[in-house]
């Protein structure tokens, strides 16, 4: 296999319960702050439900918070948060980390085809699935909220 460089980010998004810390709102007005382009936000949820799992942009809760406006962003630079530019692949461990979820959810999407892994991913402890940079961003892209 080669060797992917392996790039530890900080979490650039953030749980409903974390913007309701941040922002002393309660759950229904952050999904309403999102829903009204207030915050920048995705739905992570790896099955079609009714139910969203929302990671909110870290830097948009900031943004509103300090300033009480929506923060103005294009895709390039809200996926620049999410992997570093140039890298091809991203590791499952990464895409955990930047999305704020467990590796099995990454898995999960995944096994749901919501993430096509690249030939060379093995699974079982200790691997990593490899997902090409296009798949993941795809992947964002599409669950925009």
């Amino acid at each position: 296999m080669r060797d992917y460089p392996t790039t530890i980010l900080p979490c650039p998004l953030g749980c409903v319960n974390a913007v309701m810390q941040a922002l002393d709102l309660d759950a229904e007005r952050v999904v309403e702050n999102v829903e009204a382009a207030n915050l920048i936000a995705f739905d992570i949820s790896a099955k079609n439900s009714r139910c969203k799992d929302l990671r909110v942009l870290a830097r948009s809760v900031e943004h509103l918070r300090e300033t009480g406006r929506p923060l103005v962003m294009e895709w390039p630079e809200i996926f620049r948060l999410l992997v570093p530019p140039g890298q091809l692949f991203v590791r499952g461990t990464e895409i955990a980390r930047s999305l704020n979820c467990s590796r099995v959810h990454v898995e999960n999407l995944i096994l749901a085809k919501l993430l096509q892994p690249s030939k060379e991913s093995r699974q079982g402890r200790g691997n990593s699935a490899i997902v090409p940079r296009s798949s993941y961003e795809n992947f964002l892209i599409g669950r925009l909220q």
